[in-house]
Parts: C-alpha cells; sequence; structure tokens
C-alpha cells in the first residue's frame, strides 16, 4: 500500500490459534472503543474482533457473490443464447 511503511503486523500464536493484528486507529474511534470497551464491562479486543468479523464476513460475500455471478456471465456468453436488452424486456411485459 505504501512503500517501505508497515502499516500492520501479525503474529501467530499456533498453541491457542490464534492471530494477534496491530492497526492504528484515530483517536475519535479509539475514544468510542474505550468508551463502549468500559460501559459494556467488555475487553476492547472484543469489539475490534466482533467488528472484523462483521466487516471481513460481509466483504467475503461480496466477493463470492461476485465470482458467481461472473461465473454465471461467463456460462451465457460461452452458451451462444441470443441477448435480450432490460428496455425489451420491459416492452414485453407493457412497463
Amino acid at each position: 500500500m505504501f512503500a517501505g511503511r508497515k502499516t500492520s503486523s501479525m503474529n501467530t500464536d499456533k498453541e491457542s490459534g490464534t492471530v494477534g493484528v496491530y492497526a492504528r486507529i484515530s483517536a475519535d474511534l479509539g475514544e468510542i472503543l474505550a468508551k463502549v470497551s468500559k460501559a459494556e464491562e467488555r475487553p476492547k479486543s472484543y469489539y475490534v474482533r466482533k467488528g472484523l468479523e462483521l466487516f471481513l464476513m460481509k466483504k467475503l460475500e461480496d466477493i463470492e457473490d461476485y465470482e458467481k455471478g461472473m461465473h454465471a456471465y461467463e456460462e451465457f456468453l460461452a452458451s451462444g443464447e441470443e441477448k435480450i436488452s432490460l428496455s425489451e424486456i420491459e416492452k414485453e411485459l407493457g412497463l
């Protein structure tokens, strides 16, 4: 991303099966994290982990949807079937 600049690091703990991650966040986000963590009496790492899980699962879903769509499109092109435009379909349906 940035030449010569290390933006994050990861350390693997084989015994626990976890990966430690270091990332810099804005001071504002850090304050929110600290406030929520304190109010809910949970460690900050809990919220970082949950946030990453939600974000990355959504991203993975988007990637898989894209891959499925591209595969279906490639199959369609290979089939030689006739293409029908949206305006043609709308006209046929009286829309």
